[in-house]
């Protein structure tokens, strides 16, 4: 009888751990699930900034103060782009917000000729108001009441938390991340350790090297654009800019997402949209596209993400679908990540015998 009770008393117990181990787990999959975007963010930065803390920590420096020393690095960079950019964005809203009533007029006027060449065109077809039509669908993306207000405010509050737990995140990495890519490649047995340090490294290399790539792209088409938009002298050149760089991180759509706000510049200011000013903004951008293809690319991205131009249009559309502008930004690399994978593992598992 003492020995069926026992029994119970171990089933019990070991179902209590089991219970207990399960809700940790599931625990911890909620906590990432929520901190999704601040960890994948986190991580991204990390393998950008790891090859420059190990690199000074290689010529003596100890790991904490070159960790430091970084961020005050940057902290440093982003308060003088900010003294020397900010003042110009600043300028640039401030003679958007007091020329909307001319630019409203504009835009009217503008579309309003678009119609009546489409109706000549078409004579038979109804064309309709088209600044009414857009005033409408403005007014209704803009409508704004409570719950918006309070979606607003919510959006504000969670990109000033990411501000603040991305770094935090980020430097915890940096400083003992290493302690757990080696706390994880000692629960690998010896047969396959091999394998797994180098995907490991490969996985890490092909990331660093698509991250900085892409940063350095985005950055160079950035300022060639607003360089070549301030030659010509279109307004808000430095905005269309910014846009356009953010934009060129995603491939194949770089050169719309610039294009746009660019051409609705040109809808609005007076004397701007005539057919030899668009083809002005369009050299513009054909010869950033032409520099940043020929030389830029492939000197910063190189073959850093060797993919066919197929499977890069699939991963951005279904990384849309599913994660919106976020998707789209990181199904390239999450696609670089399982070819590498892939690659390592069926060549190491094949010569194990074990495919």
């Amino acid at each position: 009888m003492s020995t069926e009770k026992h029994a119970a008393s171990h089933w019990v117990i070991k179902f209590g751990f089991y219970a207990f181990l399960t809700a940790v787990v599931a625990g911890v999959i909620y906590g990432f699930s929520i901190l999704f975007v601040p960890i994948v963010a986190s991580v991204l930065l990390t393998f950008l900034l790891q090859p420059v803390v190990n690199y000074f920590e290689t010529k003596g420096g100890n790991r904490l103060l070159v960790i430091t020393g970084i961020y005050l690095a940057v902290a440093l960079t982003v308060a003088l782009l900010a003294a020397v950019v900010v003042p110009l964005l600043i300028r640039e809203t401030q003679n958007f917000s007091a020329n909307l009533p001319a630019y409203r007029t504009m835009m009217a006027e503008q579309l309003e000729k678009i119609r009546l060449a489409l109706a000549a065109r078409f004579p038979n077809a109804d064309i309709p108001d088209l600044y009414t039509l857009v005033r409408d669908k403005a007014t209704q993306y803009a409508k704004i009441d409570l719950s918006s207000v309070l979606s607003y405010a919510s959006s504000a509050v969670s990109l000033l938390s990411l501000a603040v737990i991305v770094p935090i995140i980020t430097f915890f990495l940096l400083a003992d991340g290493h302690l757990v890519q080696k706390g994880l490649l000692r629960m690998v047995p010896n047969r396959y350790f091999e394998m797994f340090v180098l995907l490991f490294h490969k996985i890490v290399t092909a990331l660093q090297k698509f991250i900085r790539g892409q940063l350095i792209d985005a950055l160079a088409v950035g300022i060639l654009t607003s360089i070549g938009l301030a030659i010509i002298g279109l307004p808000y050149f430095l905005v269309i800019g910014i846009i356009a760089g953010v934009g060129n991180l995603i491939p194949y759509l770089g050169p719309v997402i610039g294009f746009l706000p660019a051409l609705f510049v040109m809808l609005v200011t007076p004397g701007w949209l005539t057919l030899g000013n668009v083809l002005l903004v369009i050299g513009v951008f054909a010869a950033v596209q032409f520099l940043e293809g020929t030389f830029v690319y492939p000197i910063a991205v190189g073959k850093s993400v060797d993919l066919h131009p197929l499977i890069v249009i699939i991963g951005i559309t279904v990384g849309g679908q599913l994660g919106g502008v976020l998707g789209m930004l990181l199904a390239i690399p999450l696609i670089s990540v399982c070819k590498v994978a892939i690659e390592v593992l069926y060549s190491n598992l094949k010569s194990y015998s074990i495919i």
